[in-house]
């Protein structure tokens, strides 16, 4: 298999010069307050979805794509519970009462996969809607274990842990609804019917696929403006956030490697999803949790800050990695 360190790189740097207009705008303070909030919200419960759904739309069905969404599934999950276990290992010694610590292991585990690991998948493979699926299959997974697994690394108390989050969220709830649809009319709604019946499907699908496209710009402008509030110089003095990027950018890469090296079998679309989806940088979700439950949101807005400006060397390099299968 031959990935092109120079493509992968460009993909890369294309998708951080999305974010410069965020970074822009929130330093001359031509923001509210609120921004990052509001595009969230957006890219969550339209776009992110969105994407999701549309993806199934501009793949024909195939059994083979359906059993590869189980084995994504399959692999994704026992790709983030290894990388659990080798963290939980690591820190040990550290009990779960210290809150940076706690901070640190969630980061070194969860990344980006949604917001910025949708977008470099549909940037980096355009014309391969199917890599989207695999990838929409993992940002399920993700959303699965960081409400359940995730929150209990934050806060060391299971009473936190919120099953109903896990599952009742936008990008879960759309794999649900295309799933089926998918599976059921084997074809995109813009080819269904004839006459008046497809003509209104395919102007529905151009609509949706108009939503579903604001993800990449979207996500990469909340990225800008969420580094612009971080202050810079107090991130590179912090230990452990070098721990965090080298177990996240580095240690989850290589498990990923390999789980698809002594799984020849697997398929080449769901080991590229799977190997850029964990090259991803710690996850903004890690401040979000340590926020909400009493965490140390210094680390994990740090971690959060090295870990991504990192990962514009990083991605390009781990990638190298796929040469050797």
């Amino acid at each position: 298999m031959q990935v092109d360190f120079f493509e992968v790189l460009i993909t890369v740097f294309a998708l951080v010069l999305l974010a410069v207009p965020g970074f822009i705008l929130k330093k001359c303070k031509l923001l509210p307050e609120n921004a990052t909030k509001t595009l969230t919200t957006v890219l969550l419960f339209v776009s992110q979805a969105f994407l999701t759904f549309m993806s199934f739309q501009k793949t024909p069905y195939r059994d083979d794509i359906l059993v590869n969404m189980l084995v994504m599934a399959g692999i994704a999950l026992l790709g983030h519970l290894v990388m659990i276990g080798i963290v939980c290992l690591l820190f040990l010694k550290k009990g779960g009462k210290d809150k940076k610590i706690n901070v640190i292991k969630f980061a070194s585990v969860f990344g980006n996969c949604g917001f910025l690991g949708l977008p470099f998948l549909q940037t980096m493979f355009e014309g391969q809607p199917e890599i989207v699926i695999y990838g929409a299959v993992i940002v399920a997974v993700f959303n699965l274990l960081s409400w359940t697994v995730g929150i209990f690394l934050i806060t060391g108390d299971k009473k936190f842990i919120s099953l109903k989050k896990a599952v009742i969220n936008p990008p879960f709830l759309a794999l649900l609804v295309s799933l089926p649809l998918f599976i059921i009319l084997k074809t995109p709604l813009a080819e269904v019917g004839t006459g008046t019946v497809n003509f209104l499907l395919a102007k529905l699908s151009s609509s949706m696929n108009f939503l579903a496209d604001m993800v990449t710009p979207l996500s990469m402008i909340i990225l800008g403006i969420r580094l612009a509030e971080m202050d810079v110089k107090r991130v590179f003095t912090n230990k452990w956030v070098y721990i965090s990027s080298g177990l996240k950018l580095v240690a989850m890469p290589l498990v990923a490697f390999a789980i698809v090296s002594l799984i020849p079998a697997i398929a080449l679309e769901v080991r590229c999803a799977l190997f850029f989806t964990f090259c991803m940088p710690t996850a903004t979700q890690t401040l979000l949790f340590s926020e909400q439950y009493d965490g140390e949101p210094f680390t994990a807005s740090s971690a959060v800050l090295l870990n991504t400006v990192l990962s514009i060397a990083t991605i390009p390099l781990m990638s190298l990695f796929l040469n050797l299968l």
